[in-house]
């Protein structure tokens, strides 16, 4: 049986267009033919296949099943499964002709004379048709059959080509794909000394449905947002699969799987690949496959502290009621889990999973949370309003944008607005049946764009076996729910946010801070922002009152302050370095005259590092923890997300790090382990700015005593768009210029110095390190105090910029 020799040509020397390789002669042998996935999804997918004339014109599905029927009994049931269709009423019609299309061969799995049998059966529809055949081999079976059945199919010839150019075969898998990594593994080498990676048809139904693929068409066939799908934009991704159904006849199955392994493992993990990869060469099946295979190695596992603080499990209520439910079963119907890629592009944005059955709604969707603006323009309010996309695939399908816009009127109001695109009425859809009339399709013509590679499937295990290893070990508790309530969903997001605060582990949202100069006034209001409790102190009370008017609490006295705070108590400072911090923490009436073995003081202003050395080590005398913070960024930064450097122990700043992690800028907090170690970090990092200001201060003087009529500003605007010395500081420089002019006539030719880089020069010197750009760059501010001059102007206006200090 050959292929005409036109057909051979096409197959070997061009591509196939669709139409074409959509009517190549074709059976369809389904393994487990007699069962629920048959029922429920293959017959009515390949019927509307058939009735929109996309299946070929020789087609041929042979069910195989351990069922004693003959094709008489067999043809009868699937008849009655089209009868019982909901979206058959108006298409009885053509039920006769499509049964015309089904034949069925009893046998058993693991015999190979079953094989032999069934090798007959298709060698027969060949031979009546003329032609080879292509073969798909769907195995709609548990898992465990899968071994058997490959080897068999193998060892039979049924999945050999008649020739190089004639008759593929193709076998499509169901999930789950093996019950962890290791059997996974197993079973992708297992297939691999079988058959090649294109034959192998993965099947994750939910990147059958519209609004799936429809992630991909939003994303890359158009220019609208592609530019913010990474971790500078997106402040988190939330993947949300709840459906109002339970187990019901599936007990047994889902018993052993449960919701994580359901759900989680494939559908949310190819949900946050669609979402997370890299943009693909073309639309071609290979690069997407790439791309999400690419992506999901970066699945960062949970560690098992981790997993105790970002994973929760519960099972509804009378769950192990269901018959072939096992009494007493820990299994989890519902689940919620917090990870992270560690990929560049989307290093620091979380990512969170949560589905489950028997809940109050049916709400699938995926949500990208858009980082608030800085700063937050928030007129009259200290919210922060966020832009969100939404992709929603039930119960209505569509893609939302959220944006704020004024309400109408003379008032300066803000509400929340939605601009959305409804992809179709729902009620013209079939659950499952439109998902797998694609996938069927998709398979017929060799599409592989819409099933998950090996590869993907092993990065997703991966990142689940840790999680489940865990909660077999009951390393997260199993809590229960009340079925057709949303009540377990505010239980989770209380526990994933606040679980480790319950424990200890983490703290309270409330602290105090002392200190509300420029810096202070900042960080209070910030943590404000987030839902901290704030208890504020400063020696004079004005300032005080003040941010008692915002919201914030205060105390007139640092006995007050620590009175108002919950055990253990933490103490913020911004105060200035040297004797004002010893006279806060030890003076007479100071915070060790109030705190108790166990509270904290974190000293965020700029000390120098040998002094908190020693305070570290009065302070552990005392019981008391100490960690030091240095703060980059100015008022600015306070107030809208801060550079952080954090030094002491590591327990206390894992106790702490939710407030770090709050009050800094996107991925702009690192901790330091040992006691000096912010501090250390934080004046290097001053005496690093000491030489970047001194050399912009001389260049630009040079500039500006040059023999051209050069617009400072303007050299300045165009060295921080696309240079190599663009930065923050050129852009403060800039605006310098525009507000006193490019002589800097109101500011003064006086460079300070705070202390930092004086402290860099004799550290280095001290450690025989030659430092003599920060050493040149402090000298020079030294001789503007005697000598004020030009590039005194500069420094002091930058010093201005970005921190507030005086211009004179």
């Amino acid at each position: 049986m050959t292929l005409s020799g036109l057909t051979h040509l096409l197959l070997i020397n061009m591509p196939i267009p669709v139409n074409l390789k959509a009517h190549i002669p074709t059976i369809l042998v389904v393994f487990g033919a007699t069962g629920d996935l048959m029922t429920k999804k293959i017959v009515p997918s390949l019927f509307h296949l058939f009735e929109a004339g996309r299946l070929p014109k020789h087609f041929k599905l042979i069910g195989f099943s351990h069922r004693q029927l003959d094709q008489a009994g067999f043809k009868k049931h699937v008849l009655e499964i089209l009868k019982h269709h909901k979206d058959s009423a108006t298409q009885r019609k053509n039920f006769s002709r499509f049964v015309k299309l089904v034949e069925y061969q009893p046998g058993d799995f693991e015999k190979f004379s079953s094989y032999r049998d069934l090798a007959k059966t298709v060698d027969k529809a060949d031979d009546g048709w003329g032609i080879c055949t292509n073969k798909l081999f769907y195995l709609a079976v548990p898992p465990k059959y899968y071994r058997q059945i490959f080897t068999n199919l193998e060892k039979s010839g049924l999945t050999k080509p008649c020739s190089p150019a004639e008759g593929w075969s193709r076998v499509l898998v169901e999930k789950p794909f093996g019950d962890d990594f290791k059997t996974a593994q197993e079973l992708a080498k297992f297939l691999a000394s079988l058959f090649k990676e294109e034959q192998i048809f993965i099947i994750d139904h939910y990147l059958g449905k519209e609004m799936v693929q429809n992630i991909l068409a939003a994303r890359f066939s158009n220019n609208l947002f592609e530019h913010i799908f990474n971790s500078e934009y997106i402040q988190s991704i939330s993947l949300t699969l709840l459906e109002k159904k339970g187990v019901e006849q599936r007990g047994p199955f889902y018993d052993a799987v449960g919701a994580l392994r359901d759900v989680g493992q494939n559908h949310l993990l190819q949900l946050l690949a669609l979402l997370t990869m890299n943009a693909p060469l073309s639309l071609d099946a290979k690069y997407i496959r790439e791309r999400r295979a690419e992506i999901l190695k970066y699945l960062k596992p949970l560690t098992q502290s981790e997993i105790k603080r970002h994973t929760f499990r519960a099972q509804y209520q009378n769950f192990d009621q269901i018959s072939g439910v096992k009494k007493g079963s820990q299994t989890e119907t519902y689940f919620k889990v917090r990870g992270f890629l560690t990929h560049p592009r989307w290093k620091g944005v979380p990512f969170t999973m949560e589905a489950g059955k028997r809940l109050k709604t049916v709400d699938k969707k995926v949500i990208l949370t858009i980082r608030h603006t800085t700063p937050c323009l928030c007129p009259g309010s200290s919210e922060h309003y966020q832009n969100k996309i939404i992709f929603s695939i039930e119960p209505t399908e569509g893609i939302a944008i959220e944006f704020w816009s004024k309400k109408p009127g003379l008032e300066w109001q803000i509400e929340r607005r939605e601009l959305d695109f409804t992809f179709r009425e729902k009620s013209i859809t079939s659950q499952y049946t439109e998902e797998y009339e694609k996938l069927l399709f998709d398979c017929i013509v060799g599409d592989q764009t819409l099933f998950v590679s090996t590869q993907e499937i092993q990065s997703m295990w991966k990142f689940i076996d840790p999680i489940i290893s865990a909660w077999q070990k009951n390393a997260v508790p199993l809590h229960q729910y009340q079925p057709n309530t949303d009540k377990v969903r505010d239980k989770a997001k209380l526990l994933i946010n606040g679980e480790a605060v319950a424990a200890g582990q983490q703290m309270t949202p409330q602290l105090g801070l002392v200190g509300l100069g420029k810096m202070g006034v900042g960080l209070a209001l910030n943590l404000h922002d987030k839902g901290w409790q704030v208890h504020v102190y400063n020696r004079s009370p004005e300032k005080t009152r003040q941010l008692e008017k915002e919201g914030l609490v205060a105390a007139y006295s640092l006995e007050e302050l620590i009175r108002q705070l919950p055990s253990p108590k933490v103490v913020w400072l911004m105060v200035s370095a040297g004797q004002p911090v010893d006279e806060t923490i030890f003076g007479k009436n100071g915070l060790v005259s109030f705190l108790k073995k166990g509270d904290y003081i974190i000293d965020g202003g700029n000390s120098f590092y040998e002094d908190t050395i020693k305070r570290a080590k009065k302070l552990a005398s005392l019981g008391i923890n100490y960690i030091d913070c240095g703060v980059s960024g100015g008022p600015e930064g306070a107030r809208h997300g801060a550079c952080l450097m954090v030094g002491g122990r590591t327990k206390d700043q894992k106790y702490l790090s939710q407030l770090f992690i709050d009050l800094a800028v996107h991925q702009g907090v690192s901790f330091f382990d040992g006691y000096g170690a912010g501090h250390f970090v934080k004046m290097v990092h001053n005496g690093i700015e000491y030489g970047m200001m001194q050399a912009m201060a001389e260049g630009f003087d040079i500039l500006k005593n040059s023999k051209y009529k050069l617009h400072l500003s303007k050299v300045a605007q165009l060295y921080n768009h696309g240079s190599v010395i663009e930065s923050r500081l050129v852009g403060w420089l800039k605006e310098a210029f525009d507000l006193f002019g490019d002589d800097l006539k109101k500011v003064s030719g006086q460079a300070k110095e705070s202390g930092e880089g004086r402290w860099t020069v004799a550290v280095a010197k001290k450690r025989g390190i030659a430092a003599k750009v920060i050493k040149d760059s402090l000298e020079a501010r030294k001789r503007s105090q005697k000598r004020p001059n030009y590039q005194g102007k500069v420094i002091q206006a930058l010093r201005h910029q970005f921190g507030g200090h005086n211009l004179k």
